[in-house]
């Protein structure tokens, strides 16, 4: 049987379409957006990309990745670096509910300076938003500034629950910045680094108590270590000008 040169042309086209389709479902199923990583200092779910600290402030921080796409990651594993001449680590532990190793308990290695490795591995593949990975009690032992880097570690940890296997872990790079940790400023109530309305504004919510947002107490202008009068009549002169 011998086709014509235009039926010939028509089946071309409809193989053209079915290889077209089959790159488009390929790529559709092995694109992902790139994983994202953040910390979370004051356990609330919000997260920060800086934070002040002064000496002896403990602070626990979760390490988190969200929108993490199906089927979900039945591994995972990074390194946090900090400058361990500003920082002590006092804690530090993976999600044993998110990953359990091997299927009970958790790996956390502390035993280099400056430097924590984290694992963890589970049954099935855990998909979606907000999802801890671990977290680290650090201690201020000198001020000044840090910063707390989530960097890739040896091997393939970050992997899909798929008969791919399809590894994740090229989405680090060279590493994430987490967050700077940094001295702390009188008056920066939010801890955002600058003082200015936003703060004023803050102060008074929280001596009316009509806000429930984290205030930094460490922001406090008179060295009594409280947020108070003193400090929204600080900030007020900052803003207008009236204080350098």
């Amino acid at each position: 049987m011998f086709l014509s040169l235009g039926e010939r042309i028509a089946v071309m086209r409809k193989i053209t379409v079915l290889l077209l389709l089959a790159v488009a479902f390929a790529w559709a199923s092995s694109a992902h957006a790139a994983l994202v990583f953040h910390a979370d200092f004051a356990q609330d779910t919000a997260y920060e990309n800086s934070w002040p600290m002064k000496t002896d402030e403990v602070i626990t921080v979760d390490v988190y990745v969200p929108n993490v796409p199906a089927p979900g990651l039945i591994s995972m594993g990074f390194k946090l670096t900090y400058d361990s001449e500003k920082l002590l680590v006092e804690s530090a532990g993976v999600d044993q509910g998110n990953w359990p190793y091997p299927f009970e308990g958790g790996f956390v290695d502390l035993a280099t300076s400056g430097e924590i490795q984290m694992a963890g591995f589970r049954l099935k593949g855990l998909a979606g938003n907000n999802i801890r990975l671990g977290t680290v009690r650090f201690r201020c032992i000198s001020e000044g500034t840090s910063a707390f880097m989530l960097l890739d570690r040896q091997g393939d940890w970050f992997v899909l629950d798929s008969e791919q296997q399809t590894v994740l872990d090229g989405d680090i790079g060279a590493g994430v910045l987490l967050a700077t940790i940094r001295p702390p400023v009188p008056g920066n109530i939010n801890g955002d680094g600058t003082v200015d309305l936003a703060d004023a504004i803050l102060a008074l919510q929280f001596l009316a108590k009509t806000n429930q947002s984290y205030v930094h107490g460490n922001a406090d202008v008179n060295a009594d270590g409280l947020i108070g009068m003193a400090e929204a009549i600080y900030i007020l002169q900052k803003v207008s000008g009236l204080r350098q």
